[in-house]
């Protein structure tokens, strides 16, 4: 591309070189005239690699419900998936070497925001390199077959790879699904992290596993483990989650909703498009502007008064599918309150009728429609940024977390009262029957025994009448009425002993027929980690509650027949279910033979009494009691306020369990654990658990920086990094830990940041920056505030002046707190820090580029040249931030080689060279990942406070935020959760 273009396009779009959106434009030109030079590159493959999805990607980060660069791997990894395995389902080797090649040249992307790119791109390239060294990967890949009998298993496959329902599916499609799978990079979105660390270092770190475990979902329909004598199964997850779904945001509901631009999200678009609300053939402006109609409509449902709403792309769908088929919530509620043969036989509609054909539908059956609608619309939107067979192999293994081997330990038996004294409960019923049957035949037996002795006295008279008969006559009569009473007397002695044996078989019934259950219910029964329930909310970066649900078995091994049970009427009538259905097994019972009826009126007595409002009711007082939850009184009316149900509870999750039952271990893994009261107290412990440990099992840390060891803190599980830079050099020194760290790490920075003094033009500079991130209704109060600033101050002193000036302005406070919080503040100083003139800009970019290698000399005067040659505009501000220097360095790169992607990763190269130089803050400690989509973990000088600090960060160290909704785990408050290791990797691998 020419200067002059270059300069025109600028000019046009009016965009000063230090606008926030000039490094955005740059990179867009720069994949422009790569799409020219691919425009009739045959090579699909090489299309594939350089593709930057730069208009999808754009529109995602605008919206910001969806990240872009999850929705790149899954868009990438699909496509070659498809490319290399041919229609015959035959993995194309020859290509591999080439494909290998080209990754390597397109490995990393300079646009924006695509640091967060760098590892999913270099598991990518790891996947095809292994798969093209390694045969055995190659034959777990050939042998996988299409799900049989198994109709979820199928729909997985489908929306991993977006195969119409009228497709038949074949060998071919799920070994691609299961490629793309692999190769996509795995990420937490919901509280599942205790599953998703370890499943992590399984996909990642032993890819055969991975497949060995693909492999028998997809052909049984569920994964099992036996040891200690014991098998554990878990059926395939009925979910692969949430996605993006639940995450809230903003929706504005006045003029600022033409400036939120929501109906450019991506994800929107393809949920309306898949239950055809657009039309696949349309333009592509005619259809966003119908998704603009559409939420338009939305927004007048809402009071006029109102400004905006915190809303999440699922409340979207769901109003807009019901506004479109003209029912209601309570209908659709209505109608799933049916029983469940009704509501299964309704799910058949795929198709929002329209016109006269919606007027001629019932509510029942538009609100199948709806529910029907509803699945699609959001499998289509979470399929933008999830791999559904990935998730779905996730949540699979979460199951293991919750595996017990005794009845007696699960959720739902604490429910069902199945002891005695418990008041409601099936146990009591039980017990009361059989107590009533005793009670009914001791009083039988007395009576029985009562004529038992009067004909026995009858027969000792006879006896004497026989002895003294005066005649041979009177003798033979009286034999005759003798043999009379002695038949008499036999049969009520049977009765006695019958009715006696039967009093004492009684007495030991309820113990064995409680046993008989305890072994029939985990035949029917099995809780099972749900990655739909939501029932607990919490932050973005706290953990929720994992969900677990009971699921109902029918006494069938095939785990596509089994159901989730979701209300009280489906817990009742699967209840009821199970107790007819084990009739005939427990009275075919050896210990209970002779005693049919009995038992059969005992059971139907058991079925009647769950399906009263008693037995439901105490269930849950039950529940409470065993949970040590406050009782809520009328359950049945507040169920939304009830977090432990019979048929669905929230458990933080056991990764313990889970390695454990995953590796066939008897013994939980080996931890160290330990709590701390400061963040360098926290390094220190994570740098002494390492230096303990064996060299030979520190030897794969010292040559592969990606590989993990699990870790966690007092609420989330996650993956330590033995291997990064500057944390590798903390535990392989000798000295003393906490000296070194003092003296390497914190007071380097510290030192740094004290050198930092921001003046007037500076303080002025962040207000503007900062005031981005104030609500339109606030931010004019907020710059009339702070815009009457004078002198020089240090970072942590402007810190506290905007702190204090906010929370002494009762203009500037909303309900919760100020209008900016200390972490906004915080992040903003991080990334934008040092700050300096704009006149130096030149010098300093020439200064950055002369310090990167990888950037020669003739490079450099191409970069210094262009920068020259383009009419520089300025904004109105005169001073630059290190996150501006670093975005115009990236864009002039772009431009100046009209290339997109590099085999270097330019983000990571010029933050890490600008931290060394000076030109940004000091480079964090990375150790660990966190599993989140996007951030690691690592521990800074927070130059808004002076300390030393946990953050959340990004790969290059350049952007991050603290982490202060965990200080109670940092600071010694909570003594009672430590942080810990699991320091023999062997263990889990």
């Amino acid at each position: 591309m020419e200067t002059d273009d270059i300069n025109t396009i600028l000019h046009d779009k009016n965009l000063p070189l230090d606008d926030s959106s000039f490094y955005t434009e740059a990179f867009t030109l720069a994949c422009l005239e790569r799409r020219k030079h691919f425009l009739r590159e045959a090579d699909n493959f090489k299309r594939t690699c350089v593709e930057e999805y730069e208009e999808l990607s754009r529109r995602l980060d605008i919206t910001k419900i969806q990240e872009s660069c999850a929705v790149r791997n899954v868009l990438r990894t699909r496509r070659l998936a498809n490319l290399l395995i041919n229609d015959s389902g035959e993995l194309n080797l020859a290509v591999l070497p080439k494909l290998i090649e080209l990754l390597k040249q397109s490995l990393y992307s300079i646009g924006p925001n695509r640091q967060y790119d760098a590892k999913r791109q270099e598991h990518l390239l790891q996947v095809v390199t292994l798969l093209h060294e390694s045969k055995d990967l190659q034959r777990a890949l050939k042998v996988i077959d299409k799900p049989v009998s198994h109709k979820y298993a199928e729909q997985i496959i489908r929306d991993t790879l977006h195969i119409a329902a009228n497709v038949p599916l074949t060998d071919a499609h799920t070994r691609r699904a299961v490629l793309s799978a692999w190769m996509c990079l795995l990420r937490q979105n919901v509280g599942s992290c205790f599953a998703t660390a370890p499943a992590i270092i399984i996909h990642d770190e032993q890819p055969i596993m991975f497949f060995k475990d693909i492999s028998e979902l997809l052909s049984t329909g569920r994964l099992k483990r036996t040891y200690g004598g014991i098998e554990y199964s878990v059926p395939l997850s009925s979910s692969w989650g949430a996605g993006d779904l639940k995450k809230p945001f903003i929706l504005y509901l006045g003029e600022e909703f033409e400036q939120s631009r929501l109906w450019l999200s991506p994800g929107l678009e393809a949920a309306f498009l898949a239950v055809g609300l657009l039309d696949p053939d349309a333009e592509f402006e005619a259809n966003l502007n119908k998704v603009k109609s559409l939420l338009l409509e939305l927004l007048s449902s809402f009071p006029k008064k109102q400004s905006h709403a915190i809303i999440t792309s699922e409340e979207i769908i769901r109003k807009v599918l019901l506004k479109q088929l003209g029912i209601t919530e309570h209908d659709v509620e209505d109608f799933i309150n049916r029983p469940r043969g009704m509501i299964q036989g309704g799910l058949m509609m795929q198709v929002i009728p329209a016109g006269s054909a919606l007027k001629s539908k019932g509510k029942g059956e538009l609100s199948a429609t709806f529910l029907s609608q509803f699945l699609i619309a959001c499998n289509a939107f979470k399929a933008l940024a999830d791999n559904a067979l990935l998730k779905a192999w996730e949540f699979t293994v979460a199951s293991f977390a919750e595996t017990k081997s005794q009845f007696t330990r699960w959720n739902l038996y604490a429910s069902l009262g199945l002891g005695p004294e418990e008041a409601g409960g099936i146990g009591a019923n039980i017990y009361e029957i059989i107590k009533n049957k005793v009670e009914f035949f001791n009083q039988r037996v007395q009576e029985v025994q009562y004529e038992y002795e009067i004909v026995y006295s009858q027969l000792k008279t006879m006896e004497t009448r026989l002895r003294s008969a005066s005649s041979e006559q009177e003798a033979q009569w009286i034999k005759m009425e003798y043999q009379s009473k002695r038949n008499e007397f036999s049969t009520l002695e049977d009765m006695r002993n019958d009715v006696h044996y039967k009093a004492q078989r009684f007495a030991n019934l309820f113990n064995e027929l409680i046993e008989q259950y305890d072994l029939l219910f985990p035949k029917y029964f099995q809780e099972v980690y749900d990655a739909d329930m939501h029932d607990v909310t919490a932050g973005p970066y706290d953990d929720s509650p994992a969900g677990f649900r009971l699921l109902y078995k029918y006494g069938r091994s095939n785990t596509s027949q089994w159901t989730h049970i979701r209300t009280p009427n489906e817990f009742i009538e699967d209840l009821a279910t199970f107790f007819t259905a084990t009739e005939t097994e427990i009275v075919s019972t050896p210990s209970f033979e002779g005693m049919q009826s009995e038992l059969s009126d005992i059971i139907t007595s058991i079925v009647t009494h769950v399906r009263t409002k008693e037995f439901l009711e105490t269930a849950f007082h039950r529940m409470a009691v065993a949970h040590q939850m406050p009782i809520i009184k009328d359950p049945l009316e507040h169920l939304d306020k009830i977090e432990k149900k019979p048929w669905a509870y929230t458990s933080g999750g056991t990764m313990g369990t889970l390695v454990s039952c995953y590796y066939r271990r008897e013994q939980k893994p080996t931890e160290v654990s330990k709590w701390v009261e400061s963040p360098i107290e926290l390094l220190v412990f994570l740098v002494d658990s390492l230096k303990q440990m064996p060299p030979k099992l520190m030897e794969p840390y010292l040559t592969d920086p990606k590989k993990s060891m699990l870790i966690h803190s007092p609420t989330h599980a996650f993956l330590l990094k033995p291997g990064t830079k500057c944390f590798k050099k903390a535990w392989q020194t000798d000295a003393f830990t906490y000296t070194w760290v003092r003296d390497n790490i914190a007071a380097p920075q510290q030192k740094m940041i004290d050198t930092l003094w921001l003046d007037e033009e500076m303080m002025h500079f962040l207000i503007e920056h900062l005031a981005q991130f104030v609500s339109a209704d606030f931010r004019h109060y907020f710059k009339k505030v702070f815009n009457n600033i004078y002198g020089n101050m240090r970072p942590p002193e402007f810190r506290d002046y905007l702190l204090n000036g906010m929370q002494k302005e009762r203009g500037l406070r909303q309900a919760g707190g100020g209008i900016l919080s200390a972490d906004d503040i915080d992040s903003a100083l991080y990334s934008l820090l040092p700050l300096f003139p704009r006149s130096s800009l030149r010098d300093t970019l020439k200064q950055l580029y002369k310090a990167i290698p990888s950037i020669d000399t003739n490079f450099r005067k191409r970069l210094t040249s262009l920068y020259d040659s383009i009419v520089v505009t300025y904004s109105m501000q005169s001073i630059i931030s290190a996150k501006t220097l670093q975005d115009i360095a990236k864009a002039l790169i772009a431009l100046a080689t009209e290339k997109t992607s590099f085999e270097v990763d330019y983000h990571a190269i010029i933050s890490h060279t600008a931290q060394k130089m000076g030109l940004a803050m000091p480079a964090p400690i990375i150790f660990a990942d966190s599993n989140w989509v996007k951030e690691e973990f690592g521990l800074v000088v927070n130059p808004g406070s002076g300390r030393f600090e946990l953050w959340r960060i990004d790969p290059t160290g350049s952007l991050g935020a603290p982490m202060s909704n965990w200080e109670q785990w940092v600071n010694g408050s909570r003594p009672d959760i430590p942080w810990g290791i699991y320091t023999r990797p062997y263990e889990y691998a």
